[in-house]
């Protein structure tokens, strides 16, 4: 009688550990919602290294560990953006002590600037 006893109770050790454990090692989801913004900076030399390129898509690594995916259009497909930007953003712009950022517009899109020395 006092083997059934421990071996039930080693039993149910076992299988409450078995349940704590699988609960922590289920996978999480997370929703697009929940995930944070993530800033690429794309040099001039990887522009135009990408663009030389014959390839239509890929990946470029970058120095920091990160890197970028590409995907080409069709030059028929390819459509030119114009950003218009006002003699006041300019002018907040260069008053910014901030060296790069993004500056919205009303119109719901906006533009990047860094700027040099």
């Amino acid at each position: 009688m006092k083997r059934k006893l421990v071996f039930t109770f080693g039993l149910t050790g076992v299988l409450a550990l078995t349940i704590g454990f699988a609960k922590d090692l289920q996978i999480t989801e997370v929703s697009a919602e929940e995930q944070t913004n993530i800033t690429t900076v794309i040099t001039k030399e990887e522009q135009n290294m990408v663009e030389n390129m014959s390839a239509k898509e890929g990946f470029v690594p970058q120095g920091n560990g990160s890197g970028f995916f590409f995907s080409k259009e069709d030059s028929t497909e390819r459509k030119d953006i114009t950003t218009v930007i006002t003699a006041e953003e300019q002018n907040m712009v260069e008053n910014m002590s901030a060296k790069e950022g993004f500056v919205p517009q009303e119109n719901g899109s906006g533009f990047f600037f860094i700027k040099e020395k």
